[in-house]
């Protein structure tokens, strides 16, 4: 007679590493635990992205790759790309730590006109978009920045990427030839701006790599411009209650008057105020115009502003008022 346990279902285990439930169980979502499991079950055997997209039932676009990568970019996943992708469960004890990124301070915006002496060489010829999943998940697996920047990055989103926002990622790197501190500065503004669609991102990513923001320091000084000219832009959408988006013509001479000129948000606020009390509504031009006149002047305080003395007085021996005339040809002029 022979004895056995009866442990049914129990009979046929498999292990799931602890990392999985002590770190990831609430930011793993339902695809990539359903994706480990599937891998864990099928002990270091290695299948093509078909086949999991078969088995998984993952038919959008994009799904496995999201998928895979969360695991990838933790080290709990091995990804091969020869002449098909493959992927296989690693063992959880040759998982290497990420390198710890640098912490940095930041901010976002616009392109600026000026070209340094030195712009950085392109970094490779093609597509931003040209990029396979199985590329992205081996620069995670061999680079500590990248690595570093993908978690950083979701750290900034606070869920896991999408197929577009990796290759998004990777390209401020590979395409834009941005280092990878400067790509996570660049995004950490555009997403404190809430611009956070890649084709925005793209954009300014393609403005810091011909204007050769290559460093933490050009990027923070960079950074650093961009909060001004937004905050000039709501502190004047605010104190006169303006509804529509500003035009590019707008953006364009509030940016020369904070980044050419360097006036003050309160300089600009009061040569706003001016022009509204002459024309009755706001017009960039006339703004531009008192700003220009300020600066000729060496007028840099609101205290010099407000004592500087009016160009046109009333002639009081004239028998046409002055000011009226010249009050006329300002609407005229600038659509009153």
């Amino acid at each position: 007679m022979g004895f056995c346990l009866n442990a049914g279902e129990w009979n046929s285990v498999f292990a799931v590493p602890t990392s999985v439930v002590d770190k990831y169980i609430k930011l793993a979502g339902e695809k990539p635990l359903k994706l480990l499991l599937y891998l864990l079950r099928h002990g270091g055997e290695t299948f093509s992205e078909d086949k999991l997209k078969s088995e998984l039932g993952f038919a959008d676009a994009g799904e496995l790759e999201d998928a895979a990568k969360f695991w990838i970019q933790r080290g709990i996943i091995d990804c091969r790309d020869d002449n098909e992708s493959v992927l296989t469960a690693r063992r959880e004890e040759q998982t290497a730590a990420p390198k710890a990124p640098e912490q940095l301070t930041l901010d976002g915006s616009a392109p600026s006109p000026a070209k340094p002496a030195s712009a950085p060489a392109k970094a490779k010829a093609r597509s931003p978009f040209a990029v396979s999943s199985g590329e992205i998940a081996r620069r995670i697996k061999e680079d500590g920045d990248i690595r570093s920047l993908f978690n950083e990055v979701e750290s900034i989103y606070g869920r896991p990427l999408r197929q577009s926002e990796n290759v998004m990622v990777i390209s401020l790197v590979d395409y834009y030839g941005l280092p990878a501190a400067v790509a996570l500065l660049l995004i950490s503004c555009c997403n404190r701006l809430g611009k956070t669609n890649s084709g925005y991102i793209y954009a300014a990513a393609q403005d810091w790599s011909d204007n050769g923001i290559n460093s933490v320091e050009l990027a923070d000084a960079k950074i650093r411009s961009i909060e001004k000219i937004n905050s000039t832009e709501q502190k004047i959408r605010k104190e006169f209650d303006i509804q529509n988006s500003f035009t590019q013509k707008q953006r364009e001479l509030i940016k020369v008057w904070t980044e050419q000129w360097n006036f003050s948000e309160e300089m600009i606020i009061l040569a706003c105020g001016k022009t509204i009390d002459q024309l009755g509504k706001w017009n960039v031009n006339y703004t531009n115009r008192i700003l220009e006149n300020w600066k000729n002047d060496n007028i840099s305080t609101v205290e010099a502003a407000n004592s500087e003395k009016q160009s046109s007085k009333k002639d009081e021996s004239s028998s046409f008022d002055v000011d009226d005339v010249m009050n006329r040809i300002i609407q005229k002029r600038y659509g009153g």
